[in-house]
């Protein structure tokens, strides 16, 4: 649920003591409170709902006025929505703040040299694309002239700031571009209010200039319905808002588009719409049709609705890629990496869990960290959850392993440190953490930074008891939900979880040597395990073509191989695997302002 949403309904709970303190010179009548503004005068022309069917409901018949507390709050206060999200938050006593990565700088790009749009630019806005001359006012678009061609200037601006710029050619669609380095965020806050609670979210442009232009507050992201890296610029901001229509295109990418949008944004606030034979708003607009078609079109607009229920039918397409699958396509998910070697028979599938074990000393975390390296480099994101290890201590061990190398370059470091930054987030507590809370944090980090792989490290660090009365079905519980957690957000969750003490580390322990109860294996959909020789390479005898240790497949549930048994040779100074016995290291973070050290 959204943060508005949550702070009206607690608001309308709480209706006779909201309206009491909003409007302390108003009194009661019957199931309402009357006061004869929003400013406080004693009256009757403003009315709040107090109790009844329709409690936490306000309307002013004077000033034709009316929403819900939140919106009263925020009249009252003369505030906009997340002003008064915060205050009246505060006075609710309710914490809604989530932790966040700092927001990453851009540089502010100089305003593009354009006039205002005349002729050629003009005619493709106004004649060809059905916008009024107000309306392309409205978002200050820009026109200039290069090489014989024209081009329109669609400027992103928000907060009184330019901050991006789309130039389109106005007889060449492909001939488009945005300004180098600039922050990715929707096109048309500047039109946005402070009062604004429903917005209509569209895939391009000139589709929000559209909507705006028949009266509603239209959005769109600077890139098209695939790229998500706006969200995360403009997430706060999105607060607002407790109706977001998704009206992105009718076809395969804009629909497929509009799901993710859904699903990070928050299925509880969006609603999905289509325009009826049309591919978008100004397709729409160009064949004709007017506002009642719009309004019909919004009004219709639909929650998606959640996953439970669905016909065999809807999934042959699926099934038919799996044994047909495109030339050049793969299977979703990251493939098991050790260090220049790929191993693509053992896949980390989304909506999947990994169970990791291994004797304490014998390298799991280390070696899951090289992993999370690596997988980052085929384009995961991971979030990590450690309560045994300092942030620092864990990048520290990250920088060592990434570089190949016993002390990188400052160079080195602070390349290593941009491009951890936006492949990998930590969560900062260390000891212990219930479940229920670590796995909201995963789920704001998927819909916020858009992270796909998660690691617990490790199952004794959840508050979960690991023996006594109870312990075996609260190991359960905790895998079922890390299953449902993984299957539902379409991301890889990894669990560390330790054996039982063996006779000796001569051997390595298998998915049945896995400590506490059958069920965390069992729920698993692949377990591996990481084995140490614990080898001197100073003792007599020393053979360095023998292996260091291996990492054991014992169960992948969704994949061909079953079993099988990976060979790892440790380089000492770095701490990096490596795949043969040549023990070379493989830089695993691209690096070219200097050579990388050995």
């Amino acid at each position: 649920m959204s943060n508005a949403k949550i702070i009206a309904d607690e608001l309308a709970a709480r209706a006779s003591d909201v309206a009491a303190y909003l409007l302390p010179h108003g009194k009661k009548s019957g199931s309402e409170w009357k006061a004869g503004s929003v400013r406080g005068e004693p009256g009757t022309s403003l009315s709040v709902r107090i109790s009844g069917t329709k409690k936490g409901v306000w309307s002013d018949f004077a000033t034709d006025e009316k929403g819900d507390m939140l919106d009263l709050f925020a009249a009252c206060r003369g505030l906009s929505i997340l002003e008064a999200m915060r205050e009246a938050a505060q006075w609710l006593g309710v914490t809604l703040d989530m932790p966040a990565k700092p927001a990453k700088t851009y540089a502010r790009p100089a305003k593009p040299k354009s006039h205002a749009p005349k002729a050629g630019g003009l005619r493709w806005l106004t004649e060809s694309r059905k916008l009024t001359a107000e309306t392309v006012a409205a978002f200050k678009v820009g026109e200039y002239e290069r090489d014989g061609k024209t081009y329109v200037v669609l400027p992103f601006l928000r907060d009184g700031e330019f901050i991006n710029a789309k130039h389109r050619n106005v007889d060449d669609k492909r001939d488009m571009r945005q300004e180098s380095g600039a922050e990715p965020c929707l096109f048309g806050w500047h039109l946005v209010t402070p009062r604004d609670r429903q917005i209509v979210l569209c895939e391009g442009e000139i589709d929000a200039m559209t909507l705006r232009q028949f009266g509603y507050c239209a959005l769109s992201p600077n890139a098209g319905a695939g790229n998500f890296q706006w969200l995360e610029n403009d997430w706060d901001r999105l607060a607002q808002f407790s109706d977001i229509v998704v009206a992105f295109d009718a076809d395969e990418a804009g629909q497929k588009g509009a799901q993710e949008a859904i699903r990070r944004i928050g299925v509880e606030r969006c609603r999905l719409c289509t325009f009826a034979g049309y591919k978008d708003a100004n397709e729409a607009l160009q064949a004709g049709e007017d506002g009642e078609f719009f309004y019909e079109a919004i009004r219709a607009a639909k929650f998606v609705d959640p996953e439970g229920l669905q016909s065999f039918g809807d999934f042959i397409g699926r099934v038919k890629s799996m044994f047909y699958p495109a030339p050049g396509s793969t299977e979703p998910g990251y493939v098991l990496e050790v260090g220049a070697k790929r191993y693509e028979w053992m896949r980390f599938r989304p909506g999947e869990v990994t169970v990791w074990t291994g004797i304490n000393g014998h390298g799991k975390s280390q070696f899951i960290a090289q992993e999370a390296v690596q997988q980052c480099g085929q384009g995961a994101r991971w979030c990590v959850f450690s309560g045994e290890m300092l942030p620092a201590t864990q990048l520290h061990r990250l920088c060592r392993l990434s570089s190949g190398s016993a002390k990188p370059t400052p160079a080195y470091l602070d390349a290593m440190g941009e491009w951890l930054g936006e492949r990998m987030w930590v969560i900062t507590k260390v000891g212990s953490i219930a479940l229920e809370p670590l796995l909201e944090l995963f789920a704001y980090a998927n819909r916020r930074y858009g992270c796909d792989a998660f690691l617990i490290d490790s199952l004794m660090m959840l508050d979960i008891p690991e023996d006594g009365n109870g312990a075996f079905t609260a190991q359960k519980k905790a895998v079922q939900l890390l299953a449902d957690f993984a299957k539902r957000h379409g991301v890889h969750v990894h669990l560390v979880a330790h054996p039982r003490k063996g006779r000796d580390e001569k051997e390595s322990p298998g998915k049945m040597d896995v400590a506490g109860s059958s069920k965390i294996t069992d729920g698993a959909d692949n377990v591996l395990t990481i084995w140490s020789a614990k080898r001197d390479p100073q003792a007599e005898g020393y053979d360095p073509e023998e292996i260091d240790g291996f990492v054991k497949l014992t169960k992948q549930r969704n994949g061909d191989v079953q079993e099988r048994v990976v060979p790892l040779w440790s380089h000492t100074e770095s701490r990096q695997f490596c795949s043969d016995a040549r023990r070379r290291t493989v830089p695993l973070i691209p690096f070219d302002r200097q050579e990388v050290p050995a």
